[in-house]
């Protein structure tokens, strides 16, 4: 399903290509999917993250064109993103989304003297896996927690388990020191600009700005 839908995008996207089909010539001169992703990101996980990703594209796509009213902005959103995955340049357009959540993010870290306890970060961590599994699925939501977790060992007390709330080892009334509120903004940050890449309007769909005023 995912293949024939990219097709029919390349369809509309390219006149040449709808008219090469019309002379009954195999699409696969010009697009084998399997082999273009292969030859961009190996064969390990990051393969299987971008084709789980392809797949929840197509399918957002579907549904955003299948409205009363389609959002030509967003839809145009979703089929840069498709052809970035595969390989094609991104120009112009807005803001880079990195640019944006960075910003808001250093807008946010300068308020000062907070506090902050595990079990606090807990709820915006389940949140932001609940919201995540709606739009990604729980296998890409599992993945980009994962990858955005900080490094030091006190956040492997935070054990992550697909399709399970996040759940801590420790004791989850401690507060944060401030290191580690700035490591968690970071990690936030870091979930929400991963899922914002497949997802566009992820960090309005989850209210970043409200998220990030909590730590």
């Amino acid at each position: 399903m995912t293949n024939y839908y990219i097709r029919k995008l390349y369809r509309q996207k390219d006149p040449y290509v709808s008219h090469v089909e019309d002379m009954e010539d195999d699409f696969s001169t010009f697009l084998d999917l399997e082999q273009a992703l292969k030859s961009l990101y190996g064969k390990g996980n990051e393969l299987d993250l971008m084709v789980r990703q392809l797949e929840t594209l197509v399918r957002y796509h579907q549904g955003l064109t299948s409205q009363s009213f389609p959002q030509g902005t967003e839809i145009a959103a979703v089929e840069q993103r498709i052809f970035a995955i595969l390989g094609e340049s991104q120009e112009g357009g807005s803001q880079p989304i990195s640019v944006a959540v960075t910003s808001q993010v250093s807008a946010n870290s300068t308020i000062a003297n907070k506090t902050v306890t595990v079990n606090q970060l807990l709820q915006i961590l389940n949140h932001l896996q609940n919201v995540g599994s709606t739009y990604l699925g729980a296998a890409v939501t599992y993945n980009y927690l994962k990858s955005s977790r900080p490094t030091p060992t006190w956040f492997e007390q935070f054990q992550i388990v697909r399709s399970q709330p996040i759940t801590f080892s420790g004791n989850p009334s401690q507060s944060l020191e401030p290191d580690q509120l700035e490591q968690s903004r970071q990690w936030v940050q870091a979930y929400i600009q991963s899922c914002a890449q497949v997802i566009t309007k992820f960090p309005n769909i989850v209210n970043q700005a409200e998220i990030l005023t909590k730590l």
